[in-house]
């Protein structure tokens, strides 16, 4: 008995040994025939990119024959392209079709082959297979789409997302995918459409359709999408006069074309169509207006806003906002009549006269102060306007820190040394870690350079190199590269002197002593490396004096003699400002940016003038 349960476990042990051996040559056998397989796809690689394509071929039919892959049959149609087999690229897309039905990206390229061979009719049929057996499956719809699109068929792209709307029954769905494919295919008025239909659906989704809108103007070279989405949209106006959304999307095309007299229309026909709107949308215009430049368009919004006589809290809120915009306005002009400035004086007087000198006035006060000190001549009057400010008990610290800045201006403009050093110092100290702070510093490292402390200024400068404000940074390492480089052969600051007495004379709005210092420095000096900056100084002169081709022959002639040097790229840029701005020659000044874009890839204008060639070249095509 014992015996033979002893023979009994022995068979079964045989048994067991046997079948894992039998399993191992198997596993082994399909892991040969696996790396057999692998070894002949990575020559059959090699053969394609040695453009050995007949060996290619042969070694992936092998392949196919064996064990069909995705990946073998995607290198071997690869192969009959390149070897100009079309009857065999046809019979191994049919083949992938019949072994993978619901694959449906060999259907479309069974379609794809038809459409190349002048078959489109028989093409079509294959890609509207796909579509009538696609799903109400996001993954594949979109990967449908996509595979359409990397076929170049943007068309059934489209489709695509058309077709999976009715599976979803949802009309707005897939409109972002839908337009993109729209754009490639140039029809902007469907564009159009889809961002009204989705609106219509969704009012909250203004935003976001502003948002893609302007990113596919931003695309757009030529303005059709521009001009289109203007039609469209306004004949939707024209029948639902009564959609809110739709005239605020009317309004925003305005403001993106710059047309601010038609936005400013607009934005009327809102405030009287929509009470519910109360004065917003005129208010937005304003700021927009104001922002771009466009002071009077800004003046008008608030004036009509005025008339409509809003409640008291907001009335005083526009009245200064209106009175800011003109302040505005006369600043960015050259010159001022003694009728404009005595007129905005008025203004001033009249407004605060109203308002009261509180915490909320300051900004008009601030401003008030500086009319006061460099456009009427009344530096004092200025100091003691500033100081009411500083000295109000609710007041900010941030407003108060502001307005010691602007009275230590004023200190230094008039010559007081000391006590402007004293107040940048003091804001310096109580803003340490703000912007304003750093504004102190600077202007006080700036006092230092006009008084000839160029050591001390250089220090100042160079801490301020590291400063979060790009501005500041950017402008400090400016003066301290000028300083470092324009040290006299006897190790001293002569002609830097004189220029920075130029400078101090230019910021106190002393324009001839300005020019004498400059000559100052011409006729001491048979060579000298501030002569470029000597140049540039001079051009802004004449700019300030109005003679803005005088002010372009300067900047020729750094541009002609000194091109390598600190304010070469300065003077393309302010050229290119001089024709966009003041001649009106957009050729020039698209050729100045292109000088600037070409020659100086470093300078730290480069950001703005890529972005003023860019709008110069979209304008052209």
């Amino acid at each position: 008995m014992i015996n033979d349960c002893r023979k009994k476990v022995k068979y079964i042990a045989v048994l067991i040994f046997c079948i894992l051996l039998s399993g191992l040559q198997l596993s082994c056998a399909q892991n040969n025939r696996t790396q057999g397989q692998g070894t002949e796809f990575a020559l059959a690689k090699q053969y394609m990119n040695e453009e050995k394509y007949e060996e290619a071929a042969a070694l992936l039919e092998s392949l196919t024959d064996k064990n069909f892959k995705d990946e073998y049959y995607k290198l071997l149609l690869s192969a009959y392209t390149e070897l100009g087999e079309p009857k065999k690229q046809e019979k191994l897309i049919k083949k992938a079709v019949k072994k993978s039905k619901d694959n449906f990206r060999y259907v479309i390229d069974l379609g794809t082959f038809y459409i190349n061979n002048n078959e489109k009719a028989k093409g079509e049929k294959q890609y509207d297979n796909v579509l009538r057996n696609l799903n109400a499956n996001n993954s594949e719809v979109v990967q449908t789409a996509n595979y359409f699109a990397s076929v170049r068929n943007y068309e059934y792209s489209a489709k695509t997302y058309q077709t999976a709307r009715k599976l979803f029954k949802d009309d707005t769905k897939y409109t972002y995918e839908l337009t993109y494919y729209y754009q490639l295919l140039g029809r902007n008025d469907e564009i159009a459409r889809e961002y009204l239909l989705l609106l219509n659906a969704n009012p909250k989704a203004l935003s976001q359709i502003e948002v893609n809108i302007n990113n596919l103007f931003n695309r757009d070279k030529n303005d059709k999408l521009y001009n289109i989405f203007s039609e469209v949209v306004l004949d939707e106006i024209k029948a639902k006069p009564d959609n809110r959304q739709i005239n605020l999307l009317y309004y925003w095309l305005q403001i993106q074309k710059g047309d601010y007299a038609s936005a400013l229309i607009q934005a009327k026909a809102i405030n009287k169509r929509f009470k519910d709107d109360g004065f917003q949308t005129l208010v937005d215009f304003a700021q927009s207006a104001q922002n771009a430049g466009q002071y009077q368009y800004s003046v008008d919004a608030y004036d009509y806003i005025l008339k409509q006589k809003p409640e008291e809290e907001q009335q005083k809120d526009i009245k200064q906002k209106r009175l800011s915009c003109l302040y505005l306005h006369f600043v960015q002009k050259v010159h001022h009549s003694d009728k404009e400035t005595s007129a905005l004086k008025k203004e001033y007087d009249a407004l605060l006269s109203e308002l009261g000198y509180t915490p909320s006035s300051a900004p008009i006060m601030e401003q008030y102060a500086d009319l006061l000190a460099y456009h009427i001549g009344q530096p004092q009057q200025a100091v003691d306007l500033l100081d009411s400010v500083i000295n109000m008990r609710q007041i900010d610290s941030k407003t108060k820190a502001q307005c010691k800045l602007s009275r230590a201006d004023i200190y230094l403009i008039n010559g007081d040394i000391w006590e402007a050093s004293l107040t940048y110092s003091q804001v310096d100290k109580d803003m340490k870690n703000e912007t304003l702070g750093s504004e102190a510093k600077f202007r006080n490292a700036m006092l230092s350079y006009y008084t000839g402390d160029f050591e001390w200024a250089e220090s100042q400068f160079d801490a301020l190199r590291s400063s979060t404000t790009k501005l500041i940074a950017n402008d400090a390492m400016e003066y301290s590269l000028l300083i470092k480089e324009n040290i006299d052969d006897d190790s001293t600051y002569k002609g830097l002197a004189w220029f920075s007495k130029a400078d101090f004379a230019l910021y106190q709005n002393k324009v001839e002593e300005a020019k004498t210092y400059l000559d100052s420095i011409e006729n001491w000096y048979l060579s000298h490396p501030l002569f470029d900056e000597v140049l540039y100084k001079r051009a802004q002169i004449a700019i300030k004096e109005g003679n803005f081709s005088v002010a372009e022959q300067y900047l020729e002639d750094i541009i002609t003699k000194y091109p390598y040097d600190l304010t070469t790229d300065d003077a393309i840029m302010l050229a290119a400002q001089l024709n966009e701005e003041q001649f009106k020659d957009k050729e020039k000044a698209r050729l100045y940016y292109e000088k600037l874009i070409l020659d100086y890839p470093s300078s730290l204008y480069i950001q703005q003038a890529r972005k003023k060639y860019n709008e110069y070249e979209k304008g052209q095509h």
